[in-house]
């Protein structure tokens, strides 16, 4: 991390301070309508927690918030390495449409669709259809990770998901006074720290993307955190 050298870098030993970067998987679509999609995952969805999904066809690609309604361990799989991990089915409700993303939905629908879903007597009160062929689509969750380090260019951050070198992440920062800064990191660096089943990371991020506004609440929090190193 050549270029984050030119700034004095602080180790956070006396103030927590803590983050969430965005992940992005592919998942498979099951069937959709109006008001919610169920999709097939290599990852546990929690129930309750809100994702951003991106549908996708040959016209354009439409983001859409989701809030996980249940969510059922359906298999498993074998990866190339030999490794076996689980699968789920989960359903979402959609949440906030828009009228835009709703018109942008229901074409979406009505281009994908393959044929009705036999209602079941549950909750669901919009007609369901099946997808006309395996579609993927790109959901975005969110993972949380602690600062280590911190300067004006990076910081060191210790998570339980390995990043690949040179990716670029969406990121959160909260600091010390309740702000909150967004950017796009680049990982210039990852490093496994823990063992056997609790494996854990030590990334290098390089800050990319950030606001000039964010930049000045940066600085302010590393001139609060220089000022505590020298009492």
């Amino acid at each position: 991390m050549d270029n984050t050298r030119r700034y004095k870098r602080y180790k956070l030993d006396f103030v927590e301070v803590n983050g969430q970067l965005t992940f992005a998987t592919e998942v498979t679509l099951l069937d959709i309508s109006m008001g919610g999609i169920s999709l097939k995952a290599d990852r546990r969805l929690n129930i309750g927690c809100k994702y951003v999904i991106k549908l996708e066809d040959k016209k354009k690609t439409i983001a859409l918030k989701g809030e996980v309604a249940w969510s059922a361990l359906s298999g498993t799989k074998m990866t190339p390495e030999g490794e076996t991990i689980p699968l789920y089915t989960a359903g979402m409700k959609f949440i906030a449409l828009s009228q835009e993303k709703s018109a942008e939905l229901l074409d979406f629908v009505e281009h994908h669709r393959k044929e009705e879903v036999p209602p079941a007597a549950d909750r669901r009160h919009n007609v369901r259809f099946l997808i006309g062929d395996p579609r993927k689509a790109i959901l975005n969750y969110p993972s949380d990770y602690k600062v280590k380090v911190v300067s004006l260019s990076g910081m060191l951050i210790e998570t339980s998901h390995a990043l690949e070198n040179e990716s670029r992440i969406p990121m959160e920062l909260s600091l010390h006074d309740e702000s909150r800064i967004s950017f796009v990191g680049r990982v210039v660096t990852c490093q496994m720290t823990g063992k056997n089943d609790k494996k854990q990371y030590d990334i290098g991020i390089e800050f990319i993307d950030v606001t000039d506004k964010d930049r000045e609440v940066l600085a302010s929090f590393i001139a609060y955190i220089a000022a505590l190193e020298i009492e």
